[in-house]
């Protein structure tokens, strides 16, 4: 059984910087960048079946036909933009890394109506991740913060622009040990 005989078209472009700053002088040269940009483009065609009532005047008295046509959208689930930023330092022993998560506009809901479509509100975290080694060979010491700005995750309708959906992550921080075998 095919579920949409239409194909859907996907494509976007992707752009990455990772740079790690070993050539500045002193600390400095323990500074990392990365950068990660994506930007996709699709569409897809959604069935719609259009029922046309006809009154008549004699029996049967109505007549109905099913018109099978569709409508056009983005593919759901699909981001238009994602931007992923981290800056971090190493030094010795020690390593941190705070990171930045962009996402907006992704196609959550379809209906031949546009009004009644919906889309993802503008999303962004933050997290932030610690590591030192620990003067026992193989042993680290971890910790994580995860979306520390509370940041709320939002599905709004397009046309009123209210919200039809929310889902609160909070803030989550995990400490640990870790210990590598060599």
């Amino acid at each position: 059984m095919i579920n949409n005989k239409f194909p859907a078209e996907l494509y976007g472009l992707e752009l990455e910087w990772q740079t790690h700053f070993w050539y500045l002088p002193g600390v400095l040269k323990g500074l990392i960048l990365n950068i990660n940009y994506t930007h996709t483009f699709s569409e897809a065609k959604y069935p719609r079946t259009i029922i046309e009532t006809q009154y008549l005047n004699e029996p049967p008295w109505v007549q109905t036909t099913n018109i099978d046509t569709f409508y056009t959208d983005r593919l759901l689930n699909q981001p238009n933009n994602i931007l992923n930023v981290t800056i971090g330092f190493d030094y010795k022993g020690f390593s941190t890394r705070v990171s930045m998560l962009y996402q907006d506009d992704i196609f959550k809901q379809d209906n031949f109506w546009r009004r009644l479509r919906a889309t993802s509100d503008q999303y962004i975290r933050w997290d932030i991740s610690l590591r030192q080694k620990l003067p026992i060979e193989g042993l680290e010491l971890l910790a994580n913060f995860n979306n520390i700005s509370a940041s709320i995750e939002r599905d709004i309708n397009v046309g009123e622009k209210y919200p039809i959906r929310e889902q609160h992550y909070g803030s989550t921080a995990d400490i640990g040990l870790r210990y590598r075998i060599q």
